[in-house]
């Protein structure tokens, strides 16, 4: 991690939309690029114990809203807000990841390797110093600078007693706009998302919609991708299988009789998806995405 800086309130970096929460903390520690708190952002969250559908919403997301010019801001928690994060990053940010920990510390430790790549691009930030270890009462507290730091918040996948949840009454107490994406109605998972809808949530189901009620923001001229798991290209047997994979699944051996290549061909591109991560196999000889590729209208 990068040495830490500590900013107070009232300085002339201090993000102005802190200051209309309720409690607004009076100084936070910041590791890595602390202009990413100066950029619109739109926070995106969930629940810990995310399904691989969920993971990979969250991921599309996170990478979408990056690229139209949006700062990702999450809690950098496993699940779903470590999947936001890691879309951001996949194209260079920025995010933002708000911690529950004294800023020499990352909860969980496997997300040490994430943390490094978002301070690469972005920044990590805490109200709380050094040794402070992750404890229940912590994760609200953070929670409210997550909606603080954000002109609103989705909420991906989440039962409704949860953090997520938590996160997002924050941002309606605060008069931020919060969004939910729907989700398959037996799964407990998105009863959090279904009842922010009910009570009139923003239904979310593409980027385009936080466009829509935050207002456009100009295209993000970001680095360009240099990790394996950025998206094949266009025209190429990676391409062509990715497309005609959905998240629930498609038989390997259907896709195969189907492709019009060479035999060389198919393998190198299950290869270039397998070494990204873009796909994961399922029982029965299936293969799914591990991402979502939100399509414009």
């Amino acid at each position: 991690m990068s040495e830490p800086r500590l900013m107070r309130r009232g300085h002339r970096d201090w993000p102005l939309l802190l200051e209309e929460i309720n409690t607004p903390p009076p100084r936070l520690w910041i590791t890595g690029d602390v202009s990413a708190l100066a950029r619109p952002a739109v926070a995106i969250v969930g629940t810990r114990r995310a399904t691989a559908r969920g993971l990979a919403l969250a991921r599309g997301l996170g990478r979408a809203l990056a690229l139209r010019g949006w700062c990702v801001v999450s809690g950098l928690a496993a699940g779903v807000d470590a999947a936001a994060h890691l879309g951001a990053v996949e194209v260079g940010g920025p995010t933002v990841a708000v911690m529950a920990t004294g800023w020499d510390r990352t909860y969980p430790r496997e997300n040490a390797g994430l943390r490094r790549r978002i301070e690469a691009v972005g920044c990590c930030v805490t109200e709380f110093e050094a040794g402070f270890a992750p404890c229940r009462n912590h994760f609200p507290r953070r929670n409210r600078i997550i909606a603080g730091l954000s002109r609103g918040v989705v909420v991906v996948e989440a039962p409704w007693r949860s953090g997520a949840i938590n996160t997002a009454q924050h941002a309606a107490d605060t008069g931020r706009e919060v969004f939910a994406v729907p989700g398959p109605v037996e799964r407990g998972h998105y009863r959090g998302c279904h009842r922010l809808l009910r009570d009139g949530a923003q239904l979310l189901e593409g980027p385009e919609d936080v466009d829509r009620v935050l207002g456009a923001l100009a295209p993000a001229a970001l680095a360009e991708q240099t990790s394996p798991d950025r998206e094949p290209d266009a025209g190429s047997a990676a391409r062509w299988i990715l497309d005609r994979i959905d998240l629930d699944g498609v038989p390997r051996d259907t896709l195969h009789q189907s492709w019009p290549g060479t035999e060389d061909m198919w393998c190198a591109g299950l290869m270039e998806l397998e070494m990204g991560g873009l796909i994961r196999r399922l029982p029965g000889g299936r293969l799914a995405r591990t991402i979502w590729t939100f399509q414009a209208d």
